[in-house]
């Protein structure tokens, strides 16, 4: 997307958005997404979102629909913080509420940041000239009672990569997506997911085992991974892919959604050496009902005609799509 683009986005944008997630909150979003209105559960089961039926969150909706289920249970089900300002939701809604109640809530918070507007595009692992919006997805409150509770004095720079596009100042960045959005169209392509916190949290951990295993830091740092990864290690990507499709569907009315495949994605985003994790680019966005295809993103064709055609040539799946446009 062209700098004037993402330029418009953050113009649109708040500096901050909050963003509230609970255990299965992406099966009844995405249901809601897809559904065109009231649907028979019959007709679900024969579509993409079926996996999405059987889902501990939604399971009690579809039990206590009757055959129908409604898209106003489903969107209170979606958006469970706003859904007590909601009237004539069905009992199946009302426990999945509750379910969504009792569990555990997070409090994330959203911002946003350019990246990859400069010359040098080919290095920053972009898919074409221009540049990528950034949606960067903040630690819950909690995490700073975590971080505390194993240093007393400030470390954030010491597991921040300040090269990548991470939010200095409010709360750290636990992950962030990178979009190329083209606006003629109306396409999304998710470039990237990714977690630096993480990923530094442990190979410092790592690093300290093999150099100076009865370090006092290395037994702060291993309590503070502990908790960390109990909390965030398994969800995280899943939180940072439901949050951008929420800005892009609820905030821009963005509904045909692409995302890489794990090798092709590497060499049209010119990755060399060390790719990122397979399951980033395979397993989130398979258990989101994106659908492979050897279709591109129409901004691509003509920007990438060779290296489409290269990819093509070799059989198999070259991006994951998911449509919502129904």
């Amino acid at each position: 997307m062209t700098p004037e683009d993402i330029s418009l986005f953050r113009q649109v944008l708040p500096e901050t958005m909050p963003f509230y997630h609970y255990t299965d909150r992406h099966s009844a979003w995405l249901l809601a997404q897809a559904m065109p209105g009231d649907a028979p559960v019959r007709a679900l089961r024969q579509s993409p979102m079926a996996r999405f039926l059987d889902r501990p969150l939604v399971r009690p909706v579809v039990a206590g629909c009757g055959g129908t289920l409604r898209q106003r249970d489903m969107v209170a089900v979606a958006h469970a913080g706003r859904a007590m300002r909601m009237d004539g939701l069905s009992t199946g809604a009302m426990a999945a509420l509750e379910t969504a109640y009792a569990g555990v809530w997070r409090d994330h918070e959203l911002s946003f940041a350019s990246w990859g507007t400069g010359r040098d595009w080919a290095w920053k692992q972009i898919s074409r000239a221009g540049g990528n919006l950034v949606v960067q997805l903040g630690f819950p409150s909690e995490h700073a009672a975590i971080l505390g509770r194993h240093f007393k004095a400030p470390v954030r720079k010491t597991f921040e990569v300040p090269s990548h596009p991470i939010r200095e100042q409010g709360r750290p960045t636990l992950a962030w997506v990178r979009l190329d959005i083209d606006l003629a169209t109306g396409v999304a392509l998710i470039e990237e997911v990714q977690s630096d916190w993480l990923r530094e949290v442990r190979w410092q951990a790592e690093y300290l085992r093999a150099r100076d295993p009865q370090s006092r830091h290395l037994k702060t740092l291993e309590g503070y991974e502990a908790g960390l990864r109990a909390a965030y290690a398994k969800g995280w990507a899943e939180v940072a892919l439901l949050a951008t499709l929420s800005v892009l569907v609820d905030e821009f009315g963005l509904r045909d959604i692409w995302m890489h495949q794990p090798g092709p994605g590497a060499m049209l985003k010119h990755i060399r050496g060390v790719h990122p994790p397979r399951s980033l680019y395979s397993d989130l966005p398979k258990s989101f009902g994106f659908r492979p295809t050897q279709d591109a993103p129409a901004f691509l064709e003509r920007p990438r005609r060779k290296a489409l055609k290269a990819l093509r040539a070799k059989g198999g799946p070259v991006f994951w799509r998911l449509d919502l446009r129904s």
